[in-house]
């Protein structure tokens, strides 16, 4: 095996796996808020701890697949025979699922493809960003459709012959796991079928399955579809078939174009402000030369028609994309690579590759330390506090828990009241009948509010270090809108 052979490698492997592990328990909350609302908030509801009018729109529409939240169900139905049930450790077990799932791929992809590169430095570069690259951690954790959907459709990849990987060892073992994996993915994510249009056509063209193949797949991946439609209606108590009402709503009735519409070329926008400068400015150019020097590579057709098809579509976000990570990180390393090849001479290559490293390595320490979102690192020091005690919750004019027209009842404790007051004269009144409780308030300052000026306080939890004052050039902590919790007395 190419790591046991290689010490570097080994190393850069292991470090993978333990920023996964890093960002795991760290990164808090979601990248996108579907990744919350349309899993964890509809597990709830079948744990019967949220009523369905808390619920987003999509629930009614019955247009989300089920496979995520009855997920996070079995996980938490685990928990709770087991008198363990703690939302943060459901989500936790989730994002550890993913990151680890997201390097066992890495390390499967990395054997696979390290052969196609010719020089010794574009081979290192590779096995660094597969594995270290800053966003790669971040992303790999994420429970959200379009990561999960990804990382089903590149390992059916490596398993189905005559693609990644010439193996024939248990071929139609591998090709029943390979359609069962297709069929989740386009049942979780719909869009995936612009990558299925490529890959069955260059299988057509290249690969020249015989017949049994492609039964053997179909079947296997009827299956899986199958699998889905039982969840559907475990979730919304009916027979739907999530993936039409998904592409009726929002393709045929256009409802996503009520979230902003973008021209054809928006993506080459998102990817360089999301990828962030000087890496981004690097990325794609290398990206766009492994596309020239391997057109006739999976990896390019994939990569072509998903983000062609995706650019059609009037609504477009950068984590439609999120598919394509992989791909991407190989045939921008292969454009580096065919440069080191031809201009192996260049003095660019001996100072631009330390800086990007370092400041990738900046990014990444940031990044994998960091909650996704900064409320549920405060969710999670309240639900804390409640179970060692009683509390009441208080914040002025809107609770901490709503979000984006949305309720967050996953997380919220059992026994904290949350109250949300107008005036200081309803303060007074929750602290005049506290009957024991601790009162709590969620300022959203890091320095106190004239709200809760007269009243006597502690800080008991801030997301960020007092130190911070150190550095209030200009005044910016009075302009942020970074919470800090107070208990009142």
């Amino acid at each position: 095996m190419i790591f046991q052979q290689h010490s570097l490698y080994r190393k850069l492997l292991l470090l993978g796996l333990l920023v996964q592990l890093i960002a795991a328990w760290f990164s808090l909350g979601y990248n996108q808020c579907d990744e919350h609302f349309q899993v964890l908030e509809f597990c709830n509801y079948k744990l019967g701890l949220s009523p369905a009018t808390d619920l987003p729109w999509e629930f009614a529409a019955h247009c989300r697949s089920a496979l995520q939240p009855f997920v996070a169900y079995i996980i938490s139905k685990a928990l709770l025979i087991l008198n363990l049930y703690n939302p943060f450790w459901v989500s936790f077990i989730m994002r550890l699922i993913m990151g680890i799932a997201t390097w066992l791929l890495t390390c499967r992809v990395v054997i696979l493809m390290l052969p196609q590169f010719t020089t010794e430095k574009g081979k290192q570069v590779y096995v660094w960003c597969s594995f270290l690259l800053w966003f790669i951690p971040y992303i790999g954790v994420r429970f959200s459709a379009e990561n999960i959907a990804g990382l089903l459709f590149l390992t059916a990849l490596t398993l189905l012959p005559g693609l990644l990987a010439a193996n024939s060892y248990k071929r139609y073992f591998k090709i029943i796991v390979a359609g069962i994996l297709l069929g989740f993915a386009l049942m979780i994510r719909l869009q995936m079928a612009f990558a299925f249009i490529p890959l069955i056509i260059w299988i057509i063209v290249y690969a020249k399955w015989p017949l049994k193949n492609w039964l053997v797949v179909i079947l296997s991946g009827l299956v899986a579809i199958g699998l889905a439609v039982l969840a559907d209606k475990w979730l919304y108590g009916a027979w739907v078939f999530s993936p039409y009402n998904y592409y009726r709503v929002n393709i045929v009735q256009h409802v996503a174009d009520n979230y902003g519409t973008s021209p054809w070329w928006y993506y080459l926008k998102l990817f360089f402000d999301y990828a962030v400068p000087p890496i981004s400015y690097f990325l794609l150019p290398l990206f766009l030369i492994g596309l020239w020097k391997n057109p006739r590579h999976l990896f390019s057709w994939i990569c072509i028609v998903f983000i062609l098809g995706h650019s059609v579509i009037g609504h477009k976000e950068i984590r439609f994309l999120l598919p394509l990570i992989f791909p991407l990180i190989f045939l921008a390393c292969q454009g580096f690579d065919l440069l080191l090849k031809q201009y192996p001479a260049k003095k660019i290559f001996r100072w631009a590759l330390p800086i990007l490293a370092g400041f990738n390595i900046a990014l990444l320490s940031v990044k994998i330390f960091m909650p996704a979102h900064e409320a549920f690192a405060y969710y999670k020091f309240m639900y804390n506090f409640a179970q060692k005690q009683p509390a009441t919750l208080v914040s002025f004019e809107t609770s901490p828990y709503h979000i984006l027209g949305l309720e967050i009842n996953f997380y919220k404790p059992k026994n904290m009241n949350i109250e949300v007051v107008h005036s200081t004269h309803e303060l007074d009144t929750i602290l005049k009948r506290t009957n024991g409780r601790a009162v709590i308030f969620v300022d959203p300052k890091i320095d106190p509010t004239p709200f809760i000026a007269g009243y006597k306080k502690t800080k008991v939890y801030c997301l960020v270090p007092d130190w911070i004052h150190l550095f209030n050039v200009n005044n910016w902590i009075s302009r942020s809108y970074i919470w800090t919790v107070y208990r009142l007395k």
